[in-house]
């Protein structure tokens, strides 16, 4: 029976199959298993190297963007700044001019209305000549003479009137004490938005970076270079905006500013053909200073004429000058001659030679002779020639925007305010040689670049003790680049954010130590750990399966 029984087993075939595909089934769900781990770690990596991509772009984007609105307020203070001068410069002149008419006006009055004699009224050895009231005295002859000399003071108030009407109309028109006041508070405001924008940008940085690494299922980040003063900021503080105020930066970004106020924008290549980004800021080789007008003209021309200060002095000047303290005066020709451009030396020397002449060799008198005591010099006189293109305005102007524009300006901003006016206080780009305000006075591809580095701790597989990376975590990093190919300076709203390749990540051992000084060093010790073991390939270590 036995032998038989061997021989039918032998012959039997059914279930020799069942062995081979249990062990097939295993090793088909080993295989699954190994698809879906594998899997998993794939999409944890990739979806961790899509958060540092992310992370990257939301610290150089917000860079980018802060830069534009410093650009921005930097753009508003210049233009505040020169406004501001310019009111300053016309708040003076107009006081001045009302000063100077009150005074004759004033001085009219003296000899209208007081008794006594006044100093000789022709040249000496004339003896002196009574006020108008004294001349009552005279029988007959008096009355007409003193209502004679009343309609003169009459005539020598008109131009002191006109000119003092005027600077109570510019008061009302223009109001440059309040354009003043208010220019100076847009200069402190956009100083105060700056500063902020500086203090506030690793905070916010951070708060928006490690908000978004939440969202995408990843656990921290870090930047690299580090926050320089971020101490409150918390995880993921971003780096420090690309501006200071060191050193002798604070000299360079005033200068710079100057600049930008006379030249506007300067492109980065003399050849770039700058399209619709010329309107982002200034326009090209054109600052407030030298475009202010509807015309293009310089701003001091433009409110010069625009204003009607010119025409208002030069009449001032000519009016009082053709009764000045010289009684026989050859002046307000040479001032009427004077208002169609400047006179050379030589022309000066010919006008006064030509009076000469005609005065002592044939008798011929130029001028206005004043047959009464008036001697009005000071203050309505100007020393200077009044013309409607150089006059006490423009000169005033000239004046106060070079104490502006200059060391003395410089020093003032990086003091602080005036106790009524306050000056622009703007940042410097960190990269730039100081005082070199060429296009190429820069770095920009090392200064303006961030490495963002994100962890993500493994999440549930099927079976996490077989298939693990050999590091605790997955880690991804990512560069981005902020830049300005339109114009390198904080006057020109072109600045872009984009990713770069992650250089910076080649020095392990300064990433090493950036991210064992964030509060969120614990979750990146696997990624120190093989830093600090250094080596060519130390990335390579990293991520691997």
């Amino acid at each position: 029976m036995t032998p038989t029984l061997i021989k039918r087993l032998h012959r039997d075939e059914r279930g020799f199959l069942s062995p081979i595909i249990l062990y097939m089934t295993i090793a088909l769900a080993l295989m699954i298993v190994w698809i879906l781990n594998t899997g998993q770690m794939i999409y944890d990596k990739q979806r961790t190297q899509d958060t540092a991509d992310a992370a990257a772009l939301v610290h150089a984007d917000w860079e980018a963007r802060y830069l534009n609105i410093m650009a921005m307020n930097n753009v508003a203070s210049s233009q505040a700044t020169v406004v501001m001068a310019t009111s300053v410069a016309f708040q003076l002149t107009t006081a001045e001019l009302a000063l100077r008419s009150t005074a004759i006006l004033a001085k009219l009055a003296q000899y209208s209305f007081t008794e006594g004699f006044g100093p000789a009224s022709l040249l000496p050895p004339m003896p002196p000549m009574p006020y108008c009231p004294g001349w009552q005295k005279v029988p007959i002859v008096g009355g007409i003479i003193y209502g004679a000399c009343l309609a003169f003071q009459g005539v020598r108030a008109i131009g002191a009137t006109k000119a003092l009407a005027y600077t109570v109309k510019a008061q009302l028109d223009y109001d440059p004490w309040g354009l003043i006041e208010k220019s100076s508070d847009i200069i402190d405001a956009m100083n105060d938005l700056n500063d902020y924008l500086v203090e506030s940008f690793p905070q916010r940085v951070g708060n928006e970076a490690l908000h978004l690494v939440r969202l995408n299922k990843s656990d921290h980040v870090v930047f690299h270079p580090p926050c320089e003063s971020c101490n409150d900021a918390g995880e993921g503080a971003g780096g420090n905006l690309p501006v200071d105020r060191d050193g002798i930066n604070p000299a360079s970004a005033y200068a710079e500013m100057c600049l930008a106020m006379a030249n506007g924008t300067q492109g980065q290549d003399p050849l770039l053909m700058r399209g619709e980004f010329a309107k982002r800021g200034f326009p090209d080789g054109k600052g407030p200073l030298t475009a202010g007008g509807v015309d293009g003209s310089h701003i001091r021309d433009w409110v010069n004429h625009e204003s009607g200060i010119d025409d208002a002095l030069v009449d001032f000047y000519i009016f009082y000058e053709a009764f000045g303290p010289a009684y026989l005066s050859k002046i307000p020709f040479k001032a009427i001659i004077e208002q169609f451009g400047d006179l050379s030396w030589w022309q000066e020397l010919l006008l006064d030679g030509s009076f000469f002449v005609a005065e002592e060799f044939f008798g011929i008198e130029f001028g206005v002779v004043n047959p009464f005591q008036l001697p009005i010099d000071v203050p309505p006189r100007y020393s200077d020639k009044q013309t409607k293109d150089e006059n006490d305005f423009t000169r005033k102007f000239d004046t106060i925007w070079n104490g502006v524009c200059s060391p003395a300006g410089a020093a003032i901003s990086m003091a602080g305010a005036l106790p009524v006016i306050s000056f622009p206080k703007p940042y410097w780009l960190k990269g730039r040689i100081p005082f070199n305000f060429t296009p190429f006075g820069g770095e920009q591809l090392d200064d303006y670049q961030t490495l963002a580095i994100v962890s993500r701790a493994p999440r549930a597989r099927l079976q996490i003790r077989i298939f693990k990376d050999k590091t605790p975590s997955a880690y991804a990093l990512a560069q981005s680049w902020v830049h300005n190919y339109t114009a390198f300076d904080l006057y020109t709203q072109d600045w872009l954010a984009s990713l770069a390749p992650a250089t910076l990540a080649d020095d392990t051992s300064e990433v090493s130590n950036t991210i064992k000084q964030s509060p969120a060093a614990d979750s990146f010790t696997g990624l120190t750990r093989v830093f600090d073991q250094g080596g060519a390939n130390a990335w390579a270590a990293v991520n691997t399966h």
